[in-house]
C-alpha cells in the first residue's frame, strides 16, 4: 500500500480513502468546520495567515507563536484518527485541519520540530479536494529533493528524523482555483514553550465569506 521515500522517512499511500468517500468527507468537512481566519503581527504589520485553520484534540499544536484552543474530537475526525493510527504506528492526540481556499493559499518551508512533539515525531497527513503539490527539501538546501502531487484520499506519513533533517511546504499555485483540505495528526508529549505572537481569529463558514 505504501511507497517508501527518503530512506523510509516519508511514506505515501495513494488512494488510502476511496474516491467516493474522500469526496463525501471533503464536502462534509468544508461545510461543517468552524474555520478560523487568523491575522497576526509581523514586524509591527498585520499579516493574514494564508489559509484557514482549526485545531482539534486533547492538545493543540501551536506554531509560529500562534497559540490556539483545540476543539473536542468530532465523531468524524475521531473515526479518521482511528483509521490512520494503525498504518502510522502511532497514537495521536492533536489535529490541525487546514483549508487552502485556492492556489493563492499555501504554507512556507518549515519543519515540525517543536520539543513538544518528541525526538522523532510521526505525522500523518490526509488530503481532500483539489490536488496540490507537497515539497520536501534538505535543511540548508534551496531546491526540493522530493515533490509529490497529493490527490484527494492520499495519506502521507512523515517519520524518523525527517523533521530534523528536512523541511516541507505546500507552495502557492496560482493556476489552482479549487479548495483543498488537509488533516495533519500529531502526538504532543510535553510542553512546547514559545513566545506568543499577538493575533486575532474570526470564525468563517465556507460559502459565507471564507472564499
Amino acid at each position: 500500500m505504501f511507497t517508501s521515500l527518503l530512506d523510509d522517512r516519508v511514506r505515501v499511500a495513494r488512494g488510502f480513502l476511496a474516491p467516493e468517500r474522500a469526496a463525501a468527507l471533503f464536502a462534509e468537512l468544508l461545510r461543517a468546520t468552524p474555520w478560523l481566519a487568523v491575522r497576526y503581527e509581523n514586524a509591527g504589520a498585520p499579516v493574514d495567515l494564508p489559509r484557514l485553520t482549526v485545531n482539534y484534540g486533547e492538545r493543540s499544536y501551536d506554531y509560529s507563536g500562534l497559540v490556539f484552543t483545540p476543539l473536542p474530537w468530532t465523531p468524524l475526525l475521531a473515526e479518521l484518527r482511528a483509521q490512520v493510527e494503525p498504518p502510522a504506528q502511532a497514537s495521536f492526540n492533536a489535529l490541525i485541519v487546514q483549508l487552502y481556499r485556492d492556489g493563492r493559499d499555501g504554507v512556507s518551508w518549515h519543519a515540525d520540530d517543536s520539543p513538544g512533539l518528541g525526538v522523532d515525531p510521526v505525522i500523518a497527513s490526509l488530503s481532500f479536494g483539489a490536488t496540490r503539490r507537497f515539497e520536501v527539501r534538505a535543511r540548508g538546501g534551496r531546491a526540493a529533493c522530493l515533490a509529490l502531487e497529493l490527490h484527494a484520499g492520499d495519506l502521507v506519513i512523515m517519520r524518523g528524523d525527517l523533521q530534523h533533517t528536512h523541511q516541507h511546504r505546500v507552495p502557492r499555485e496560482p493556476d489552482v482555483s479549487a479548495p483543498r483540505i488537509n488533516l495533519t495528526f500529531r502526538t504532543l508529549a510535553g510542553p512546547a514553550p514559545q513566545p506568543a505572537v499577538a493575533h486575532t481569529s474570526r470564525v468563517v463558514r465556507w460559502g459565507d465569506d471564507a472564499g
